[in-house]
């Protein structure tokens, strides 16, 4: 897990937005549950949450693990 953490952790809108516009999908990890939640590509996003297979998910709640653009 720590890892997954360091490399494929997506940790800004830039890294979101280039998963995004590419239509990787992406792993939505809850740490309150300890689980993966949903898997898919993000449908949209804002500063504050994004939307993928139609449910909306708040960036500060989350972990997201995809391809970062910078590493």
């Amino acid at each position: 897990m720590i890892n997954k953490l360091k490399t494929q952790s997506l940790l800004g809108n830039d890294d979101l937005d280039f998963n995004r516009r590419l239509g990787m999908p992406v792993e939505v990890f809850c740490p309150k549950i300890k689980d993966t939640v949903a898997f898919g590509k993000i449908e949209m996003f804002d500063e504050s949450a994004l939307l993928i297979n139609g449910n909306c998910f708040q960036i500060e709640q989350y972990l997201f693990f995809g391809c970062p653009e910078h590493r």
